[in-house]
């Protein structure tokens, strides 16, 4: 009988008067009647009930009546006196905040039993029982207070969201040495103390903000009774700000935050790029004169601090440190800047009257020919003044241009020029001086230079002027031309941006402007008459040097400077720099201006990874949807593997953007971090910190790996991100790790909860609400599927001391109870009362507590010489090739790796009934037997009559599950569960002799947005090693491919086609000339165009158009398709009726000008290509155009994007091609005609063909010299 129904029965008639309307006790009830039944009966259910805490009671009221019977006074007089039945249940409290037990006059405690805890009401100001129940995981009829009181000093439980008892006793390993009450040494002694009751409440903060005038207030109670009020804060709220709190922000990871990630050497670099280099970072005498011993530019960096909230100071070095610059600094700045798409660095090149300062770092370059990068030079003419601290006017190093110091000067030049190393264009090294308006009469200077450098020199260099001071015309000088140097320039008519700041230093001056207008500025800016070299920065910030009264750019991140960076470079290709597309970015390490792509303590080398994606033409990852990994920690166990290779796969095979989130770290963490940036959190607020993060980064969707993580569900649905939850773990670990309530929020909140077997999902659902239509049964893959080794079965026996008759009978895994270790000994010792040689060996690392109790045993065992413990084997494969059984004595277990792992190599599995889905799994694929669960006789029994299986009973086996149980196959189903509307889509690459344009091609591929279900090259039996160069490519990406190679010649493009369509397994499939290319988004614009309709044949986009050489040659076709079908001819995205757009867009000449734009959908190109089968052979030149108007018959839709997102490679002809003028008009002529039967041609067709193969005529007339791939031959600009 529960309290409520004993409390019921004996004071049921009581409480029935009692709420009868109107009616009073002393008009109902008489106090003898209550003495005897309600008394008595709550006496009872208190002693029952475990709330009241006799010893505590008479501890707390130390007097005569208590000492005698404490319930008894409790419940006779104690709650009236206002006395604690325990130390969390305050009668006065109780009665205070429920005005209807106060009116019944019943005993607080009584009614909190019965009725005040399932109705979610407070027994003390500090417990929220509501909340307890939901955050412990407890039935409804559990009591919350007692399962509080009982475990109140473990620190595994908290009273109130508000108070983090685990945390309090990390914080505060005295408390917990003392095995104290957590909540309770906060309340008697901590809050004095200023201890904080959680990571998330700031007592000293909450002090000094709120209770200045009552100083022995307990903040947190303080809290709790004014929470709701306006303006009340635990702690300092996230949109208050200070220097100090700046300061934390900006020296930690911020949620730009990425690891150095170099370009691929296959990655097409669009453009030179360069970038300023300070020297200043060793110590020179003049500086230690000037400005104190041992200064360099990182003594300047010290004196920042943020002046204003958000304001991004100080700035720290990371990888690189506070370095000396010396060769092995060098050496590293060089591998970066290679690695993120730089072409070379432009030295600053101090010299003053014949003297050279802050040489070392360019000295100690120059005489290091291993240091091999591009280099120039920049003469910082202009005097040296104290101006770093605002004393502009005293000059610490002159600049005198004395014309006798001219030769050295020069001669100095000319031996940086002589160095192979150093940057030149056209044969003309490049040479840029900062300020020219200092000379004495610059242009005449200059004229002098020129001739002095042609005679003296033999060189003719390209001279180059910093924009900077007003000075922005290079021919005002004599100069050849000009490199930008914001923010000079850019800055000029930007208003500043101070009004809108929070300034935290009132003594700050600065000019703040907007990194986001400066762009916009730059990239507003209409070119000039003279050649001129664009330049980007990735922020500016002198306050360094300044302290408050210099100039900020405010605002910048990796995504707002990569999107105007790769504006420059595309500004640089269509307006080459004496023929060569070149960029600049100030700087490489102006530390003290907050102008560096070097990495640092808070965006890591983000800007770094933005300068290598805008020069290949990569997009941002956060504009690229991501998939979010997400693991409870990488301790190296079975389901972390699995996520590690999971991410692997679908970075590797599909083009996934992957990232990881996991709740703690572990030996793997750096493993995860090879694969795709790692994100940890370490408390559940840190993870809803990071999710918003991630959210904001571009991650849509998750696979939330086991339900030891799937307390994130929730969150990732309040945030709009599709959680798929992956349950490993059966009911009696769920609920001896606490995980119930876990996985009650991810099976609720996930879109899909995906169990390996049948078994599982029922034993889950069993323990769990599941909503069955979103429950999903899929097989694990085995993500590493070892080979049997005949090699490594005969030399690891030999080396056990095995012989051939000898059975080994295999554990593995990590051996504990679950794992059933010692149900494993067992099956040992009934072995042995058997007298078979049977060995025994576990593979796998040891339980502590498995060791501390079995030790004994485990020795005795080991020392009969069948028995041994292999410890963590990486060569799982060899172990299991030694093996002839596999041991699964696991009690519980979903579907080990370990069984998946020895199916593959060939061994055999016997397991226990009702263990999980290996049992399932193994009879289905008859890969082994099955005894009652922990029946360790009857297993001994089985292992006593096993026969070692033969080679090829193996090989079946082996062969059975890489059909059955790849990890591909898992991965992908697992993508499709995450991302339903992706696309299948086959890229297959068409090569034949394009080595030279394979790496870019398979970059161009491997850059998409859009995922992809495979890619594969398909190389026509070329000869110029491009099978070599597509692994190398897919090598240095880290991407698979599938390599297909023509024994022969097929002779055909369209034997290619159909090749490539048969061996793709997409639904879509995107035919990819080697030689061409495309951009990022190519993939995902057609995809969502091809999805705006069920029945696409096919989409394509427009294309630009290059040269052999990259050259660009047009920027789009659709000047081509005006003049063909007509004013706003494909000017606009469309989705065209398949007949409609044969009749107005091919009946005439072909608009489908390269097959690369195209994106098929594979069926309607297979039909197509059986159709024509017969005929196809004949086609030489306009085959591509036969093909579209068959697949168009099929009927349905062609949808088409306007952007021109592919790149049409052209190629200049050769004397063969010549001579195919004749047979490219006859097979215009044939497609013609063939257009011309097709029901609702227009009247004028045919004339209108006519017309247009007279313009062909004549073009290949008058162009004999321009063709392009003969299935693209039939438009006029072949």
């Amino acid at each position: 009988m529960s309290p409520a129904d004993f409390l019921s029965q004996a004071a049921e008639p009581w409480i029935e008067a009692a709420r009868q309307p109107g009616a009073s006790r002393s008009s109902t009830w008489q106090a003898p009647d209550w003495d005897t039944a309600f008394q008595a009966a709550g006496v009872e259910v208190l002693r029952r009930s475990g709330l009241f805490d006799a010893p505590w009671y008479q501890a707390a009221y130390p007097d005569r009546g208590v000492r005698a019977d404490p319930l008894r006074h409790f419940v006779e007089q104690g709650w009236r006196m206002g006395h604690r039945p325990n130390l969390y249940f305050d009668p006065a409290y109780y009665l205070a905040c429920n005005q209807d037990v106060r009116e019944l006059g019943v005993n607080p405690l009584l009614h909190y039993i019965s009725y005040g805890e399932r109705e979610g009401r407070h027994p003390i100001l500090h417990f929220d029982p509501a909340w307890y129940r939901t955050a412990n995981g407890l039935a409804e009829d559990a009591c919350c207070l007692l399962h509080f009181l009982q475990l109140r000093r473990t620190g595994r439980v908290s009273p109130i969201p508000e108070f983090d008892a685990a945390w309090y006793l990390r914080a505060y390993p005295d408390v917990a040495d003392a095995g104290m009450d957590p909540m309770e040494h906060y309340l008697v002694q901590g809050f004095r103390e200023a201890r904080n009751p959680s990571g998330r409440f700031d007592s000293r903060y909450y002090r000094m903000r709120y209770l200045q005038a009552e100083p022995d207030e307990n903040p947190l109670l303080h809290y709790l009774r004014n929470r709701d009020a306006p303006g009340v804060h635990p702690c300092m709220p996230e949109h208050e700000t200070s220097i100090a709190r700046e300061v934390r922000r900006f020296t930690r990871p911020g949620p730009d935050f990425e690891e150095f990630r170099p370009l691929p050497a296959s990655a097409p670099r669009r453009a030179r790029v360069l970038a300023y280099y300070l020297p200043q970072f060793h110590p020179v005498p003049e500086n230690e004169r000037f400005w104190g011993r041992g200064f360099t530019e990182w003594t300047n960096l010290q004196r920042a601090l943020p002046r204003f909230g958000g304001h991004y100071q100080p700035r720290i070095p990371r990888d690189l440190g506070h370095y000396t610059l010396d060769a092995g600094v060098l050496r590293r700045q060089i591998d970066m800047a290679r690695g993120a798409g730089l072409g070379g660095f432009v030295f600053y090149f101090y010299w003053f009257n014949g003297r050279r300062l802050m040489d070392k770092p360019l000295e100690a370059f120059l005489a290091d020919r291993t240091l091999d990068f591009p280099f120039c030079l920049m003469w910082a003419n202009e005097n040296w003044t104290r101006r770093w601290d605002g004393s502009e006017a005293e000059v610490l190093v002159s600049q005198d241009y004395h014309a006798e110091d001219e030769p050295s000067l020069l001669a100095t030049f000319a031996r940086h020029f002589a160095d192979p190393r150093y940057i030149r264009i056209g044969g003309r090294p490049l040479l840029m001086v900062y300020r020219p308006r200092l000379m004495a009469d610059p242009a005449a200077t200059l004229a002098r230079w020129r001739a002095r450098f042609d005679a003296a020199h033999g060189e003719q260099p390209i001279f180059i002027t910093s924009q900077s001071f007003g000075d922005h015309d290079p021919t005002a000088f004599g100069m050849d031309a000009a490199i930008e140097f914001p923010p000079h320039k850019l800055v000029d008519g930007l208003a500043t941006r101070n009004d809108a700041l929070h300034i935290l230093d009132h003594e700050f001056s600065a000019q703040v402007y907007d990194y986001d207008a400066l762009a916009a500025a730059s990239l507003a800016a209409p070119p000039p008459p003279w050649p001129l070299i664009r330049t980007a920065i990735p922020g500016w910030d002198n306050d360094a040097r300044r302290q408050g009264a210099g100039l900020v750019v405010h605002g910048a991140t990796p995504a707002k400077y990569q999107a105007w960076f790769e504006r420059l470079v595309r500004q640089a290709q269509e307006r080459p720099f004496f023929g060569e597309a070149l960029v600049c970015i100030n700087a490489w390490n102006e530390w003290a201006e907050g102008a560096y792509l070097e990495p640092d303590l808070h965006f890591g080398a983000a800007f770094l990874n933005a300068t290598g994606r805008a020069v290949a033409g990569l997009v941002s990852p956060a504009n690229a949807a991501g998939l979010l990994l997400i693991g409870h920690d990488a301790f190296p166990a079975g389901s972390q593997h699995l996520l590690l290779h999971l991410g692997r796969q679908l970075r590797r095979v599909h083009g996934v953007r992957v990232g990881f989130l996991l709740l703690d770290g572990g030996a793997l963490e750096a493993e995860y971090a090879a694969v795709a940036p790692v994100t940890v959190a370490r408390d559940t607020a840190d993870a809803s910190r990071r999710l918003e993060e991630l959210h904001a980064a571009g991650f849509r969707t998750a696979i939330v790996n086991t339900c030891a993580a799937a307390q994130v569900c929730p969150l990732l649905a309040k945030l709009g991100i599709t959680a798929t939850l992956l349950v490993h773990e059966l009911p009696r670990l769920i609920e001896e790790r606490g995980l119930l309530e876990a996985a009650r929020q991810g099976a609720a909140a996930a879109r899909h909860v995906v169990f390996a077997a049948g078994c599982v999902r029922d034993r889950f659902a069993a323990l769990v609400p599941l909503d069955p239509a979103r429950a999903v049964v899929l097989a694990q893959g085995c993500y590493r599927q070892p080979a049997f080794s005949a090699e490594a079965r005969a030399r690891l026996r030999r080396h056990w001391g095995l012989g051939s008759e000898d059975v080994l009978a295999l554990g593995m895994g990590y051996a504990d109870l679950r794992k059933g270790f010692d149900l494993f000994l067992q099956v040992w010792r009934a072995l042995r009362r058997r007298g078979r040689r049977v060995h025994l060996a576990w593979a796998g690392a040891m339980d502590p507590a498995m060791q501390a109790y079995l030790g004994a045993e485990i020795a005795a065992a080991e020392a009969t010489g069948s028995f041994r413990l292999l410890g963590w084997r990486e060569d799982v494969g060899d172990v299991l090739s030694a093996a002839d059984l596999l041991l699964l004595t696991s009690r519980e277990d979903p579907l080990p790796t370990t069984v998946l792992e020895a199916m593959s190599v060939g061994t055999p599995v016997l397991a226990f009934a009702e263990s999980g889905g290996a049992p399932e799994l193994l009879l289905r694929h008859r890969a082994g037997e099955v005894v009652p669960l922990a029946d360790t006789e009857a297993m001994a029994r089985r292992v006593a009559a096993h026969r070692p299986p033969r080679r090829a009973a193996r090989q079946r086996l082996a062969e059975q599950v890489l059909r059955s149980c790849a990890f591909g196959p898992y991965a992908e189903s697992l993508l499709r569960l995450a991302r339903p509307g992706l696309p299948a889509i086959s890229a297959v690459v068409l090569s034949h002799q394009y080595a030279r344009y394979l790496r870019a091609r398979l970059a161009s591929i491997f850059a998409q947005t859009c995922p992809v279900l495979e890619v594969i090259v398909l190389d026509d039996a070329s000869t110029d090693g491009s099978v070599s160069v597509a692994r190398e490519a897919a090598d240095s990406w880290e991407r698979d491919i599938t390599v297909v190679e023509n024994a022969t010649n097929s002779g055909s493009v369209f034997a290619q086609w159909r090749r490539a369509a048969e061996l793709a397994r997409g639904d879509f499939i995107w035919l990819a000339e080697a030689d061409d290319a495309c951009e990022p988004r190519f993939l995902e614009r057609l995809a969502e165009a091809l999805a705006r309709a069920p029945d696409t044949l096919l989409g394509f986009c427009d294309s630009r158009s290059i040269d052999a050489e990259d050259r660009p040659i047009a920027p789009s076709y659709r000047d081509y398709y005006e003049r063909s079908a007509g004013a706003g001819a494909l000017a606009h995205d469309d989705l065209f009726e398949a007949a409609g757009f044969a009749r107005r867009f091919l009946a005439e000449r072909n608009l489908i000008l390269n097959v690369s734009g195209v994106l098929w959908r594979r069926s309607a190109l297979l039909e197509a290509l059986r159709r024509c089968a017969a005929e196809l052979p004949r086609w030489r030149l306009a085959g591509d155009w036969r093909l579209y108007s068959e697949a168009l018959k099929q009927g349905g839709s062609v949808a088409y994007v306007a952007e021109a997102l592919n790149i049409h490679r052209r190629h200049e002809a050769g004397t063969t091609r010549r001579l195919e003028t004749a047979r490219h008009l006859r097979e215009i002529a044939r497609m013609h005609a063939h257009l011309a039967a097709l029901p609702g041609a227009a009247p004028d067709l045919r004339a209108r063909q006519r017309r247009y193969l007279r313009e062909v005529a004549a073009t290949l007339a008058a162009r004999p010299g321009v063709w392009v791939r003969p299935a693209e031959a039939a438009s006029p600009e072949a």
